[in-house]
């Protein structure tokens, strides 16, 4: 105790400890984390596990999961939604655009997400006059892909998923259908390996679309199935 101009102040010698409970504070949250990062993998497994190869798409080597798969997981977690009537856009020539809007709720959560589909995509003008495309088909396209969209926004980590969290659910990415993009003289304008434009990055051998766009996900590059299997090789015997 010191005297300081008539005034008593009372100094406390004893060392701070703040730091140490900032640093619990911080291990005891980092552990948290951790525990929490663990299950949603484990909840992201289980939930795909729910679904088919027939589900999902392989879009240049990224997997794309479908509305069959995602209304699945949706009754798993309770998903429920409200869509309003779409918005139609046509454009000067005739072609209209609908969109959708929706919200979805999971629990107390709520969440706003939209989709769209023009009669101008490939999937419907290809190869079509304005007066062949079966506007329904449009329609309907657009509303899948409004619900397909806010399921995998609310149920977080269907979004972004890998070829290896495929493979750790039990799917067999190889019977999965997939395409890549047209990529200028790299073609990719046909499913068929003869007249898809599309070569194995290795050998040269024409390849399918599916070939390709598995393989871009799994090893990063377009494979035939004979250098599939000898990259799996190689990979296995350096890992042993």
């Amino acid at each position: 105790m010191e005297e300081v101009e008539n005034e008593v102040m009372v100094v406390d010698n004893q060392p701070s400890n703040l730091m140490e409970i900032e640093n619990d504070n911080l291990i005891k949250m980092a552990e948290i984390a951790d525990k929490r990062v663990t299950a949603l993998k484990k909840i992201i497994t289980a939930s795909l596990s729910l679904t088919t190869e027939l589900d999902w798409t392989i879009i240049s080597g990224k997997p794309y999961l479908q509305e069959s798969g995602a209304s699945k997981i949706a009754r798993l977690f309770g998903v429920s939604w409200s869509i309003d009537k779409p918005e139609i856009i046509v454009d000067n020539k005739g072609y209209k655009t609908y969109i959708f809007k929706g919200i979805f709720t999971m629990g107390n959560q709520s969440i706003e997400a939209e989709g769209s589909r023009s009669m101008r995509d490939d999937f419907f003008s290809k190869n079509k006059s304005l007066d062949e495309i079966d506007e329904r088909d449009v329609r309907m396209s657009a509303y899948t892909n409004c619900i397909n969209n806010g399921i995998k926004r609310i149920c977080t980590g269907l979004r972004n998923i890998t070829m290896a969290t495929l493979e750790e659910a039990g799917l067999d990415a190889k019977l999965i259908h997939g395409y890549v993009h047209k990529e200028g003289s790299k073609g990719g304008s046909d499913k068929k390996a003869e007249t898809s434009g599309l070569v194995c990055e290795d050998c040269g051998k024409a390849i399918t679309q599916a070939e390709a766009s598995y393989s871009e996900g799994k090893f990063g590059k377009r494979l035939c199935r004979a250098c599939q299997k000898k990259t799996l090789d190689e990979i296995a015997s350096q890992e042993g």
